[in-house]
């Protein structure tokens, strides 16, 4: 069974912006490796001193077996993102775009 799924990640604790361009580097290919590059646009950015990485969903991705593959993307997002920025902090948010009709 396939859902709709509204997805946002964020990472913060960040040391400079040649981390933040190595997280950003890592994050787009596994969104790549998952297929969903061209549905998440994701960047890197800096306010006041402090560098993060965030992208969101343009729109509901369609998700099959959901209940697994939202998970398995959670831990791999905080390999992924403890590879490379052992310090940082990641965040997955899941919105549920068919529960608010």
């Amino acid at each position: 069974m396939s859902v709709n799924i509204d997805l946002h990640l964020s990472v913060g604790g960040l040391s400079g912006r040649e981390e933040a361009e190595l997280v950003l580097g890592a994050l787009v290919g596994l969104l790549r490796d998952e297929g969903i590059e061209d549905e998440v646009p994701i960047g890197w950015a800096e306010d006041q001193g402090e560098f993060f990485v965030t992208g969101e969903s343009s729109h509901p991705l369609i998700i099959t077996r959901f209940y697994r593959w939202g998970p398995m993307f959670e831990e791999t997002v905080a390999r992924v993102v403890g590879e490379t920025a052992p310090a940082a902090k990641a965040a997955v948010t899941w919105g549920y775009p068919d529960d608010d009709y």
